[in-house]
């Protein structure tokens, strides 16, 4: 198992991956749909942000102890987000809205609620477990790499987007 500085590294690459590509997309690109049935990079963010915004609820809300590896889900997630060869179905309650994003606001909370989760990675105890009614028990080390490979996920599908939008 991975320490809280590894832990926090791995966060911060992830983030920052996903930033350097959305960053280099202007106001006009993150908002274009670069092919049918796709969504704009603004569309992917403000899906990523809703999901944070969830994550940091369940992060900083109720826990109890676990009595299993805190790690033991890890290998799922990693499994299930990284195999790009799959499309995943996203939960209702993130679908983003079709509409246009100002990027310089989206990429403010994007990384509004990157910083809650860093200090939710240096200050709370990892090991504990919560219920989320989608995921049922994962501890706080597994909501983490869960963000950590969902970013993942989507700095593959923003890269698809941004080469689209580039005529790559």
């Amino acid at each position: 198992m991975n320490t809280a500085t590894e832990l926090l590294q791995e966060f911060e690459a992830a983030t920052e991956g996903y930033l350097d590509i959305v960053s280099g997309l202007n106001q006009d690109e993150i908002n274009t749909v670069p092919f049918l049935g796709s969504w704009t990079a603004a569309q992917v963010t403000e899906h990523l942000c809703k999901s944070d915004n969830g994550m940091i609820n369940a992060l900083n809300g109720p826990v109890h102890t676990t009595n299993r590896p805190p790690d033991a889900g890890v290998g799922n997630l990693r499994h299930v987000f990284l195999d790009f060869s799959t499309k995943l179905q996203s939960p209702e309650f993130i679908i983003p809205e079709e509409r246009t994003y100002d990027k310089d606001t989206l990429i403010y909370s994007f990384k509004a609620g990157r910083e809650q989760i860093g200090e939710a990675i240096k200050s709370l105890d990892l090991t504990s477990s919560l219920h989320m009614p989608i995921f049922g028990e994962p501890t706080r080390l597994e909501l983490i790499y869960f963000v950590i490979f969902h970013t993942q996920r989507h700095i593959n599908q923003v890269k698809h987007i941004s080469e689209k939008l580039a005529g790559v």
